[in-house]
């Protein structure tokens, strides 16, 4: 007697819906609303500020034919999902329409997934065990984020849990009462950069500590050197022989993107240099692509690495980078742009993904989103 397959039910996808919302940074980001049988789920991008030069395309050509292109030709050709594997498979049809759309879409459904299964979205990537990552946070902001009286360092962070990093936060306003905050809302103060890690050091109290470089935004790729707002320019050479200083003088914990992004031999160097006491991450040198990383392996460039899924715009493709991370033992840090949104989905892929460390700001309702669904997170089964 011949045995009958069993039936696996699929979630109908009635409809997608698109439309445009202001980011944080007043910048406008897609949002994208999937209509099943279960119900409306809804999830939209960040963007960044500071881009690396190697992030994909967000869309084919304007988020407006992006919109329409959702809408209409999209909403029509995706119908039926019943995995996470069906989801990824979908994203080879969509990333054909920029990064932006294939990873709205690809949330949008995930949150679908997971209510038609009654399980949690972090639940849906099997991790081995729940971790709840700590919270890498900027205190100080500098760089492109502020204005030219700030450092040039784009950001002074500690490493912590939400209560210890809120506590380093509200000791330095208590302390030098800013006036203003930057776009990730890290406290602008008219400081140098040594004495911002001075600061930072004086009010961590024990806690790591440690600087997002952003030096591809202060590097002039016409004379080679690193163009400081105060005037100064450094060579490649100073400018490696300043990230070691100011490691050993500060016992930096984390230092990112140390060096312009297609560096990598000066990368390697620094590693080896600093590797047994730091982490040098590298995120624009990455920019979330397993392709990039494969290349820092071979040469042993950074024992770190920033995962941001709009750099790549391909979940897959996050996967795919943040387990070879692990593979080689790079430690993965993923991370909030500049320009966020509500959208908490970046908690469940931490958690799914059992990434250590999350690079979050402490302030500001679009993080503030995503603290409270990893508290949430922790109180799930």
């Amino acid at each position: 007697m011949r045995k009958l397959k069993s039936r696996v039910r699929k979630i109908r996808v009635l409809s997608l819906e698109a439309k445009k919302i202001l980011n944080s940074a007043g910048v406008y980001s897609l949002e994208v609303r999937a209509k099943t049988e279960r119900g409306e789920f809804t999830a939209s991008l960040p963007e960044g500020t500071s881009k690396g030069k190697n992030e994909v395309k967000r869309y084919k050509t304007t988020i407006d034919s992006a919109i329409k292109t959702i809408n209409t030709k999209l909403s029509k050709q995706i119908k039926k999902v019943n995995s996470l594997s069906d989801i990824l498979k979908l994203e080879k049809k969509t990333i054909r329409e920029g990064g932006a759309v294939c990873l709205a879409i690809t949330f949008a459904l995930l949150k679908a997934l997971a209510a038609d299964k009654k399980t949690h979205v972090w639940k849906l990537f099997k991790p081995k065990k729940k971790q709840i990552p700590l919270l890498l946070s900027k205190m100080l902001g500098g760089g492109k984020h502020t204005s030219m009286n700030s450092p040039t360092y784009q950001e002074f962070l500690v490493l912590g849990n939400a209560k210890t990093n809120l506590g380093v936060y509200n000791k330095i306003k208590n302390r030098f009462h800013p006036d203003s905050v930057d776009l990730e809302h890290g406290w602008v103060i008219d400081i140098t950069n040594h004495n911002a890690l001075k600061v930072l050091r004086e009010y961590a109290d024990g806690t790591k500590i440690g600087i997002d470089v952003a030096a591809s935004s202060f590097y002039n790729t016409k004379t080679g050197f690193y163009d400081y707002k105060n005037g100064e320019q450094l060579s490649r050479d100073a400018q490696m022989d300043r990230m070691i200083n100011r490691q050993r003088e500060f016992d930096l914990y984390y230092i990112e993107d140390p060096l312009q992004e297609e560096d990598f031999e000066g990368f390697a160097k620094l590693t080896k240099k600093l590797s047994k006491t730091c982490l040098i991450a590298g995120d624009d040198l990455f920019a979330t692509n397993p392709e990039r990383l494969k290349k820092a392996i071979n040469v042993g460039a950074c024992n770190s690495c920033i995962v941001k899924p709009d750099q790549i715009g391909s979940l897959a493709k996050v996967i795919e980078f943040v387990r070879l991370a692990k593979k080689k033992r790079y430690i993965p840090v993923i991370s909030h742009r500049s320009g966020e949104t509500d959208e908490d989905i970046l908690a469940d892929i931490a958690v799914g993904l059992e990434i250590p460390i999350m690079k979050i700001s402490i302030a500001g309702k679009e993080r503030l989103a995503k603290i409270k669904r990893l508290m949430k997170i922790q109180k799930e089964r």
